[in-house]
């Protein structure tokens, strides 16, 4: 694994920050003609696409609770254990982030407020082509399920008959809308519903859709934003170690790699160290764990493009570079482990000593392991159940109230030009 010596300034970290995987104008072309097609045409044409594209066999879409039940009973115990664990994890972490409405009274008999209502109607993508993830479903639908959504829509490209742990935790979730449609198609079909060619609704449209995709359902997501809410357009995933003498090498190197294997070869592996020799131990540990591994080839591909190991003269330089890279999942390994996460303001998720693997975060801790990406760690926070919840102002003037503002709200309408505006409220004076 390579070893840089840097500033917050080098070429080095420009490059890091840079990174994107922009989709070609062929790839958003398709994905803007599958949309116009399933927008116009409606269910036929989505079943033609999920046919096309997804492996569908038949004309209907929807994956029945029988074929679910099926092959949720063929879960083995211990995988059932494990994933009913990690629900109660992640719903006992959310259920603290539920908000609540309020309302304020202030003179002249005035009401404000807000108002918390959650979504009816959610959509959740959930990738089924080169990998299979339970933990995406459980990671998207249960903060829905705390917000108080009523309707969850699962959306997924099955390989035949649909995975025995995707579907447990479809049944242990009461999750039973089911639709075997994948990539830019299925984005469509929850963005715009679907109706049969006697203009039934077959498909009854989202207020938002959220989960990892590929790159057509990451483009369809990014062009239906506004007719639908999304959660966010992720891109590949990252993990930065912040690394001293003490840390265990192997460890480093080997949450390193669990990053590097997610498959798209634009994935970032990197670690930041104050010392060479640390640095050195590293990348001795990671071409041993690389050489013995089944996914060597593609290993080596992450590593090549964005796998570094960055050795800063100090810490301050460290934290300054680990905050302009802004990762999704970070990790601290230092004597001051504690401290030195108190000075990370942009990242998705901060995992804090030698034991808080990444994957732990991933699958089982309880926080949402959907996070922002490329730098995106700035400005977006992990999906919550926040996102899936509206917030109403609640505005209550009484008479009193009218008759002693309306002309202070007049003025400002007028300055504005707004001379219907000014006169609405200055009728309440009469």
């Amino acid at each position: 694994m390579q070893i840089v010596k840097v500033t917050p300034k080098s070429k080095e970290i420009e490059r890091i920050c840079g990174r994107e995987v922009a989709p070609s104008k062929e790839i958003h072309d398709k994905v803007m003609q599958i949309l116009a097609d399933i927008k116009n045409d409606g269910y036929a044409k989505a079943v033609e696409y999920a046919q096309k594209f997804d492996g569908l066999k038949c004309k209907n879409l929807r994956v029945s609770e029988k074929e679910i039940e099926k092959s949720a009973a063929k879960c083995p115990a211990e995988m059932q254990k494990a994933l009913k664990q990690a629900i109660k994890n992640v719903r006992d972490f959310h259920v603290n982030q539920m908000e609540d409405s309020w309302l304020m009274e202030g003179n002249d008999g005035v009401v404000l407020g807000q108002r918390i209502r959650p979504m009816k109607r959610v959509g959740l993508y959930v990738p089924g082509g080169a990998g299979i993830y339970p933990s995406t479903v459980i990671m998207n639908a249960v903060p829905a399920l705390v917000a108080g959504v009523k309707d969850i829509v699962v959306v997924t490209p099955i390989k035949g008959e649909i995975n025995r742990a995707v579907a447990f935790v479809l049944k242990e979730l009461g999750i039973t809308e089911v639709y075997h449609i994948g990539g830019a198609q299925a984005i469509a079909m929850l963005a715009y519903g679907a109706k049969d060619a006697k203009g039934k609704v077959v498909v009854e449209r989202v207020d938002k859709i959220v989960g990892p995709g590929n790159v057509f359902a990451a483009v369809a997501k990014k062009e239906v934003f506004g007719i639908v809410d999304i959660d966010m357009v992720a891109g590949p995933s990252e993990v930065l170690v912040l690394a001293d003498n003490t840390c265990d090498p192997d460890f480093v190197a080997a949450d390193l790699l669990s990053q590097a294997e997610h498959g798209s070869g634009f994935e970032a592996a990197i670690c930041i160290t104050d010392n060479m020799e640390t640095a050195q131990m590293i990348s001795a540990c990671v071409d041993i764990q690389v050489e013995n591994s089944p996914k060597k080839e593609l290993l080596q591909k992450v590593l090549d493009n964005f796998g570094r190991i960055l050795v800063v003269k100090d810490w301050f330089d460290g934290v300054e570079i680990a905050n302009a890279i802004a990762p999704e999942h970070m990790e601290i390994v230092t004597c001051e482990a504690e401290s030195m996460a108190a000075q990370i303001e942009n990242a998705g998720a901060v995992f804090i000593g030698p034991w808080s693997s990444e994957p732990v975060g991933d699958y089982f801790a309880g926080p949402n392991h959907v996070l922002p990406t490329n730098g995106t760690g700035r400005f977006f926070s992990p999906l919550g159940v926040y996102d899936f919840l509206k917030r109403m102002s609640i505005i209550k003037y009484s008479e009193k109230a009218i008759k002693k503002n309306a002309k202070a709200i007049a003025v400002v309408a007028n300055e504005e030009g707004f001379i219907h505006h000014a006169a609405a409220v200055l009728k309440r004076l009469s």
